[in-house]
């Protein structure tokens, strides 16, 4: 009877307990945190097809989401990201345990925000591929130097969903009004300078991508 006594009040309590705990925050999914985590990786490295083995390492008191593994570059270092609890926003960024999180305001924009890249080529190249996030609402200008009679070509190739890019002259005129991604754009220009690429995004969501940029 003791034994009976003694144990009602602990399922009780155990019982209130679990009703006053909070929820814990629904997870994102997990191949998406490990994509973005790749991708800032490759973004500070500089190198857009680098291999990865990236993994989930899970979420911690605060909800924190993080990601950990290396990136096979010389030394192969070690990455670990952190992603806000509850959505996509990268808030860490270490490398071989040295906090580089400040490199994530360079890589990816605010919601509504406009930021400009200049575009510069390896010595001896034509092209250049760059990878990059853009918050919704968000565009990214790209500014790249150019002549008159050379061709320009440029793709912008979203991981998911959908964005738009448009190409000015350097008088700021229109070289190319605002199209979809699916339209790559390859043409001949009749003005030197820099000319500006304009990445958009005008969906909800943040959006990861890779723009190919050629000129000859």
């Amino acid at each position: 009877m003791t034994f009976q006594t003694a144990v009602k009040p602990l399922k009780a309590m155990a019982l209130a307990l679990s009703l006053s705990a909070p929820l814990p925050v629904m997870a994102q999914p997990v191949a998406e945190l490990i994509d973005r985590c790749a991708a800032t990786a490759r973004d500070f490295y500089g190198t857009p097809s680098a291999r990865v083995n990236m993994r989930y390492n899970g979420a911690r008191v605060d909800g924190t989401e993080t990601i950990g593994g290396e990136i096979y570059v010389s030394g192969r270092p070690y990455i670990a990201c952190a992603f806000a609890a509850g959505n996509l926003a990268q808030t860490e960024f270490f490398i071989d345990g040295r906090d580089n999180s400040s490199f994530l305001a360079s890589a990816s924009t605010g919601a509504g925000e406009t930021d400009t890249v200049r575009v510069r080529f390896d010595a001896g190249s034509t092209g250049a591929e760059l990878s990059g996030h853009l918050a919704p609402g968000a565009t990214r200008r790209y500014v790249l130097g150019a002549r008159d009679g050379q061709f320009l070509y440029v793709r912008v190739a979203p991981w998911s969903g959908s964005l738009e890019y448009q190409i000015f002259n350097p008088d700021n005129s229109f070289l190319l009004d605002r199209v979809s991604a699916r339209q790559e754009y390859r043409g001949q220009l009749w003005q030197s300078g820099d000319h500006v690429v304009e990445v958009i995004n005008r969906t909800n969501s943040t959006i990861t991508y890779n723009v190919v940029f050629g000129v000859d």
